[in-house]
This record gives structure tokens, sequence and C-alpha cells, in this order.
């Protein structure tokens, strides 16, 4: 419900106090944005008492079998966020059952409690697009067929009908009966993973588990199914049409870009370019590491640096003789800040040694 709210009126939130002296501020806002911004602290609060110490252990032999089947599907620190997500809300859902829990006895606030008591059970759900708008997307799980009503925002423009979300998500209340909302990070992967997709629905028929059991007992599986589509599409696409794909790759990656991560890409250009050196390879490497991982160091020439000194030891690149002290004093920065991006790029990149 998207209602103005005034100054001297009660605040939406339930208190009982005039929303000036609650929510209120010198702005006017809506009963959305007040719950949204209260739900989405709930989320962030979880995740920084979550995984606990207790959980390292079983987190990093997951996460190796993990890496050894994803690799090159999603960069490591993707890999990494994902399992984590998986582990705390579908594996051990006790944990994110329990957070809730106790969320709801702290909680005073009507319209908060009653998207809440909805949200003991997160859901995994890989769901074809059949319709896009503004606020939402309709979506069609694979394994079921239910169709549901995800909240979203209007950037994700890579969801086009046909494609597919794949992530965790939670029930919305306040979409009806089959609203859900985004919990942890969703990817948005094209319609020529159909095919793979009959594979993740076979296994599911065979394993006789119902939607959520399922995804619990083989979300490694039905991820590397996708994967290996994925694969096979872009070995197939580098034969036909490289040339094209990159060039396209290179347009969607910059428009998507910040402007501190263009500088950073800019800066790495230009230095090339005033010592004569030409590498698509490492500018292609270069330009993913800025989207997929947006690091944000204090100059743009931190990352540059770290780039520079990739090429050199993990491209083998000739035209980059520089010593790692030469490289930091090109971009004014310390040895140890080449050190740390040239170790991030060589982690995204995957490159063997």
């Amino acid at each position: 419900m998207e209602m103005t709210i005034g100054r001297n009126n009660p605040c939406p939130c339930g208190s009982g106090k005039k929303y000036k002296k609650c929510h209120g501020g010198k702005e006017v806002v809506s009963i959305q944005q007040v719950v949204d911004k209260e739900l989405s602290s709930i989320i962030e609060s979880f995740y920084k008492e979550y995984p606990e110490r207790k959980d390292i252990y079983e987190l990093r032999l997951l996460l190796h079998k993990w890496n050894a089947r994803l690799k090159g599907f999603w960069p490591s620190n993707r890999i990494e966020q994902q399992l984590v997500d998986y582990y705390l809300l579908l594996q051990k859902q006790e944990i994110w059952t329990k957070y809730v829990e106790k969320q709801l006895q702290k909680t005073i606030r009507p319209s908060v409690i009653q998207v809440l008591e909805k949200w003991t059970s997160p859901m995994m759900i890989i769901g074809e697009v059949l319709e896009t708008q503004q606020s939402s997307i309709q979506l069609k799980e694979i394994v079921d067929g239910n169709v549901y009503e995800l909240e979203t925002l209007s950037e994700d423009s890579k969801a086009a009908v046909g494609s597919y979300v794949v992530g965790i998500v939670l029930p919305d209340s306040r979409r009806g009966a089959n609203g859900i909302m985004i919990l942890s990070g969703v990817a948005f992967l094209p319609s020529g993973i159909a095919d793979s997709l009959k594979q993740v629905k076979q296994l599911a028929k065979e394993s006789k588990l119902d939607t959520q059991a399922f995804y619990r007992e083989h979300m490694l599986e039905s991820l590397s199914f996708i994967h290996e589509s994925e694969k096979r599409e872009d070995e197939t696409s580098k034969v036909n049409l490289e040339s094209e794909i990159v060039e396209n790759d290179n347009e969607k990656q910059d428009s998507t870009m910040s402007e501190k991560q263009t500088e950073m890409l800019v800066t790495l250009e230009d230095m090339m370019n005033e010592k004569g050196i030409h590498n698509d390879q490492l500018i292609r490497i270069f330009r993913s590491y800025l989207t997929e991982c947006a690091p944000n160091p204090r100059k743009a020439g931190a990352a540059a640096a770290g780039a520079v000194r990739f090429a050199k030891e993990r491209l083998c690149a000739d035209e980059f003789p520089w010593t790692n002290k030469e490289i930091a004093a090109m971009f004014e920065v310390s040895t140890s800040t080449v050190q740390k991006y040239f170790e991030e790029i060589e982690e995204f990149s995957a490159v063997p040694v």
C-alpha cells in the first residue's frame, strides 16, 4: 500500500507514536518504505551474526567441493556467497527459522510481523520468466510448475521472457499468496539452458522428494547441470562468433560499470596506450573482474597495478617487464596494494599457474 504519511499522522509501523516522533524526518515517506527498511535491517543483522565459528569447518569442506564443480560458472567470491546462503537458509534451515522467531518476539510493528510470519521457510527457485513488469517478474518453477510473482528492481533487465531466474527467495505476503521477494543474490540465466533444466527435472522426479527437499539434497547437482550447459554454449559460441560475443559482452559490461569502475579501466588502458602495449586478453579479464567483483580501492591505479602484475606473472606477457616495486611506483601505490589486487584478479580469473 503506497499511502503518503503526514508528520502528525500515526506512524504506519504500529508503534502508536506520531510519525514525526517515530520513523519521521524532514521527508514524507510511504508505508512501503518504512516496512522495507525494517525488513532489510533484519536480513542484514542475520548476516552479521551468521555463519558462526562452529560452522566454518563444515563450510570450508563444502566450499572445496563446490569450487571443484562450479569453477568457471561463477567467480570464486560468488560461489562462496551462494554456498553460504545455501548452507544457512536451506541445508541448515533451522538456523534461519530460529533467527526469524527471535525477531518476531522483538518486533512490535504489525505491518512487519505480518511479513515475518511467512519468512520461516526460505525457498530455492529455478523459474522460467513468463512475464516481466517494472517492479515484478512472473516465474514458473521448473520442478513443480508453481507460478510466483517475484519482487525485483527495474535494473534487472536481464530477466527477459523465456530466460531463467535461479536463487533463494522468501514468501512476501504483501504480494498475495504467490508473492516472493529476493533473499540472497539471484542469477538471471539465458533461455539456452533449457535442455540442462530437463536433467534437473528428471533428477527431481527420480528423487521422489517435494521441491524444496529436492533442492536441499541436490542443489550442487542442479547448479552443475546448468554449469555444463553454459560451458557447452560458450565453447560453441567461441568457435562461431567469438569476436562478436566479446564485443557485445564488453558493451554490456561497460554499460553496467560505475563511474569508479570505469575510471579504473581507463587508468589501465591509458597506461597501456602510453607504453604502446596491446593485450586484449588482459583488458577482457580486468573488465570482467571490475563488473563481477566491484573492487573499491581509494586510488583507481591500485586495481590497475594488480592487473599489470597479473599480466606479467599469469599471462606471461613479455610487454609487462616491470618488477613489483616498479609497478607500485608507476601507479603511486604501495607494493602490498599491488599484491592485494594481483591476488584478487588471479582468484577471479582462475587462470592456471
